[in-house]
């Protein structure tokens, strides 16, 4: 058997170039971010269904005591209204917070708030909600997974902390 011929100058130069073209095509894979497009739906519907229902007919669905509830269809479930929309606001605070971007859930806030205090809701908040919403259901839906979990684990301790400050 005999030995390959060393490469003459020009023979180097070609297979450099044809090693720099493979390493220049070779590109580094990174994880492929799936939008949370159907989870985003989940978590905002209930949301959508209490803004459209108070729109519609000018009234929220209560229990027997007068407290307002709404109906998950993710789960069957029912829940009070004003404490899980004062959680998302929490939640969606918290996002703009970590990303320090502007997001004002004040709407939010003040649907929970006249919810649970029994108070009337105008037109000026109706709007405020309304034109909320495209902006929730954007940022709900470019989260992924890791994130939306932690940012939900932060919006639960949130809410012990609170309860156990107004235990106190």
């Amino acid at each position: 058997m005999s030995t390959p011929a060393p490469l003459n100058r020009q023979q180097r130069r070609q297979l450099a170039q044809q090693q720099a073209r493979q390493r220049a095509i070779r590109r580094v894979e990174r994880p492929v971010h799936i939008p949370m497009l159907v989870k985003a739906q989940y978590t905002l519907e209930p949301l959508e269904s209490v803004i459209d229902q108070i729109e519609r007919t000018g009234n929220v669905d209560t229990d027997q005591r007068g407290t307002p509830i709404f109906f998950c269809n993710a789960d069957g479930g029912w829940y009070e209204s004003a404490p899980a929309i004062d959680g998302m606001a929490d939640f969606f605070d918290m996002w703009a917070i970590r990303h320090d971007k502007p997001l004002d859930v004040a709407p939010l806030r003040q649907l929970a708030a006249r919810l649970a205090a029994g108070m009337p809701l105008d037109r000026p908040l109706m709007a405020g909600l309304q034109a909320l919403l495209p902006r929730l259901r954007r940022v709900a839906s470019t989260l992924d997974a890791g994130e939306a979990i932690d940012l939900l684990r932060g919006t639960q301790i949130n809410e012990a902390r609170k309860k156990l400050e107004a235990n106190s």
